[in-house]
Parts: C-alpha cells; sequence; structure tokens
C-alpha cells in the first residue's frame, strides 16, 4: 500500500493534461520513474516532476493526494480504479473522466465534463464514486453508466445527459437542459427553482422529455449513511418533494427527484399521488 502525494508547481502552463497520474501505473514505478512520467502541457511534452512535486509514502494507506493551483489541470483522476484520490483545491475539466471504481474527494469546484467518457470511449463513469464539495460546470455526468456523484454546490448545463445509469445528488440550483437523453438512473436535486422554471418556459418541450411530476415520499433515502449524501438528503427532507421520469423522448425510465421552494412547488400543478408516474 502506498500513498502518493502531488503538489503543483508554480509554472506558465495555461493547460496541463493529467490523465497519465493513474494509480494503478504509480503503484509499478519507482519514484523517480514518476518524476520522469510524460505530460503534455499546453501541447508539448513535459516530464512530471517539472510540473509536480512528489512524495511517495510506502507505508501509508493507497491514495493519491494532489493539490495546488489545479484549476488549468484536466483528466485528474481519469480512469481511477481503486483507492482514494484526494483533490485539494479546484480542478479544471474531465475530472474523474471513464472512473470505474475508488472514491475521489474534490475539496473545490470542477469545471466541465466531470466524470465524462475518456478518449473516445461511449461511456462515461462507470463505478465508484465521486464527492465534490463545491460547484461544477457543464456536461456534468455526462454518458454516465454507474456509480454515484455527490455535488455539494451548483451545476452548470446538460447535467446527466445521455445518462445511463448511476445516481447524482445535486444540493445547489442547476443549469439549463438537466437530463437531455437520460436513459435510467437517479438524479436527486436538492434546489429545483431554476429548473422547474424552466420546463415551464418551454412547457411544450417538457411535456415531452417529462412525465407529470408527482409527490413523491421516498423511503429508501433513509438508507444513505454518508455524511455527503445526507447533506444533500437533509435539504429535499425539509421542503416538497416531487418525482418525475425522463428522459421520454428517447423512451427514457430515468427518475429526477427534486424539491422547490413551497411558492414554486404551488405552481406545478402535480397529481396529489405517490403511484408511480
Amino acid at each position: 500500500m502506498t500513498a502518493w502525494h502531488f503538489v503543483r508547481r508554480s509554472g506558465p502552463q495555461r493547460s496541463i493534461d493529467a490523465t497519465a497520474i493513474r494509480r494503478r501505473d504509480l503503484a509499478k514505478m519507482t519514484l523517480g520513474e514518476i518524476e520522469s512520467l510524460p505530460m503534455v502541457a499546453d501541447g508539448n511534452a513535459v516530464a512530471l516532476g517539472e510540473l509536480f512535486s512528489v512524495v511517495a509514502d510506502l507505508d501509508a494507506s493507497d491514495q493519491v493526494v494532489i493539490e495546488g493551483d489545479l484549476k488549468n489541470v484536466h483528466g485528474i483522476a481519469a480512469g481511477h480504479d481503486q483507492g482514494e484520490f484526494l483533490v485539494r483545491g479546484s480542478a479544471g475539466n474531465g475530472l474523474g473522466s471513464g472512473m470505474t471504481g475508488g472514491s475521489v474527494l474534490v475539496e473545490g469546484d470542477v469545471g466541465n465534463f466531470l466524470a465524462e467518457p475518456i478518449g473516445a470511449h461511449k461511456i462515461g463513469m462507470s463505478g465508484g464514486s465521486i464527492s465534490v464539495t463545491g460547484n461544477a460546470g457543464d456536461y456534468a455526468g455526462h454518458r454516465m453508466r454507474r456509480g454515484t456523484i455527490v455535488i455539494g454546490g451548483s451545476v452548470g448545463a446538460m447535467l446527466a445527459a445521455s445518462m445511463v445509469a448511476g445516481t447524482i445528488f445535486v444540493a445547489g440550483p442547476v443549469g439549463e437542459n438537466v437530463g437531455v437523453g437520460m436513459k435510467r438512473g437517479s438524479l436527486l436535486l436538492a434546489n429545483a427553482d431554476e429548473f422547474v422554471a424552466q420546463a415551464d418556459a418551454d412547457s411544450l418541450g417538457a411535456c415531452r422529455r417529462f412525465s407529470t411530476p408527482q409527490r413523491f415520499e421516498p423511503s429508501f433515502l433513509a438508507l444513505y449513511q454518508d455524511p455527503r449524501v445526507l447533506n444533500v438528503i437533509g435539504q429535499m427532507q425539509r421542503l416538497p418533494l416531487f418525482r418525475t421520469r425522463a428522459d421520454r423522448s428517447v423512451g427514457g425510465q430515468a427518475e429526477i427527484l427534486f424539491t422547490v421552494s413551497a411558492a414554486t412547488a404551488c405552481g406545478i400543478g402535480y397529481e396529489e399521488s405517490t403511484a408511480t408516474p
């Protein structure tokens, strides 16, 4: 078991591809080999040691830690498969792309395409868990197949686009076009006023994509014990909770559970029922 600790060095690089930092590959390398690992910065090949300082603790638990100014560092935790990947700071695009297992914790915000497909693959995250304490950009959970994502802040446009399975929790507001092409899986939104407002503005399109929202009392929420999930669920338990099915325009049977303010709830026009919509 080994813990690897990467600290971003200061430098002029505008964009860094971090997909080469993978736990399963690090486990086969010496510290010198890790420092010589080829990476790409601004389109040029650069040794990892020029971009990050590296420390390996051979007696620690299986963990990868990366910290520093990471907003222009993309593909962090790509293909992560087991153990913990801890990101101390806000990260760039494509975090957790192609992830298959383990856990990723981000102490900050992330850019676009959280848990997206990696490279030319058509499937995004297919296992494990990602927790983001801050906000996420556009296309979070794009083509997600399995696993869990928890976002403690807001999310941009196209949340859960073309999602196949898995569960996404969002504590804050969401952007436009939630669940476009969503086939299955669960999306739990603790602050869905903007989601409802967008559906109202495009009522015809919303009717094609979503079933009629109904009041819902999900007993299964009591089974969750992860404190990050409980933070989202706690908000949902204080407000009216509804369920809709999506994306019906592609034959999807995904469920979106959402809470809205009392004022917004009055305007939804739901059926007072807990039956499956």
